[in-house]
């Protein structure tokens, strides 16, 4: 095995006394990779620093700082980092035994830049959650980027500790923006897509506890906010032409179908752009089903005009 540290596991904690000691020994344990596991306490009033501070074990560096906040928290761990991979472990979340040998596993076979696994939903006392929702919205699978970015677009359906991915390409993008307090990690997985590939891989490799006090648990107008701001800059950012390749063969209208889907406000003139493409490319409605019924909710895009309802000009997007 090479001495090379392989991942670098990112643990950010703030007032997690209950949880974070497991969470950080869930990553020491596991086997088959060089790893190594930062612990970046952000300010925490209760006694997890002092829990931090008893674990002994050379793999394990334990960080301090006044509370910045998770973004700023997660940049100190990846510029700290030495690893070729990293890995965001929330303090109240687990690895799975062999989380981090299967993913780099998974990574390695293809050259993938980014490789997520589906979760277990489990709550405080580490049962399973009695909600299936939770659960039914994190299993998904995305063989490739193509199929993640269609995932990615309506909502954000991937768990941030089911994350592996480059460390020094999420560098390169930017990091995580410290502008944002929930959605920092879908804005990051939005940024990571155009460089390199990505996958969803049906194997559940970490456990998200779901105990009521989760930051993202419930949308609300900050989160949604947040998503878009997201989203939109990861159109402007890629174009039209990129996004509508992510999409094929159905193209422009199976992505305004998803940007509708959303139901963001924020990229319907991105939606009515793909559609006005669409038209001109001779698509037609009966290719997408369900755009049509996404269109009654979108009233602005249903004017008179040859393309099923919808015309008007393009917002410049392409």
């Amino acid at each position: 095995m090479s001495d090379q540290i392989q991942v670098s596991v990112i643990v950010p904690s703030f007032d997690h006394e209950r949880f974070v000691v497991a969470a950080v020994r869930s990553a020491l344990e596991q086997e088959g990779v060089m790893h190594e596991v930062i612990a970046i306490d952000d300010g925490s009033s209760d006694g997890s620093p002092a829990q931090l501070e008893a674990i002994r074990d050379p793999r394990l560096r334990v960080l301090r700082h006044e509370n910045r906040g998770l973004s700023r928290t997660l940049n100190r761990g990846l510029q700290e980092a030495r690893g070729r991979f990293a890995k965001m472990l929330p303090s109240d979340d687990l690895l799975e035994p062999g989380a981090l040998a299967a993913q780099v596993a998974a990574a390695d076979s293809r050259g993938r830049s980014v490789v997520f696994c589906r979760p277990t939903i489990v709550d405080a006392q580490d049962r399973p959650l009695d909600d299936p929702a939770p659960q039914a919205w994190f299993d998904v699978e995305a063989s490739d980027t193509s199929s993640l970015a269609r995932q990615l677009v309506p909502r954000n359906p991937v768990c941030a500790p089911g994350a592996l991915f480059d460390r020094e390409l999420a560098l390169r993008v930017g990091g995580f923006d410290p502008s944002l307090r929930v959605a920092q990690d879908y804005d990051l997985w939005l940024r990571l897509l155009p460089h390199g590939e990505a996958m969803v891989a049906a194997d559940r490799l970490v456990r998200v506890r779901w105990h009521g006090g989760n930051q993202s648990a419930t949308p609300t107008p900050c989160t949604e906010e947040e998503r878009a701001y997201a989203l939109v800059g990861a159109l402007v950012r890629c174009g039209m032409k990129r996004w509508v390749s992510w999409f094929a063969p159905e193209g422009h209208t199976a992505l305004a179908a998803a940007l509708l889907a959303s139901r963001l406000r924020e990229v319907r003139p991105f939606a009515r752009a793909a559609l006005v493409a669409a038209r001109a490319a001779g698509e037609t409605i009966a290719s997408c089903p369900g755009l049509e019924a996404l269109l009654e909710e979108a009233p602005e895009l249903a004017r008179p005009g040859a393309w099923g309802g919808v015309s008007g000009g393009a917002t410049g997007w392409e």
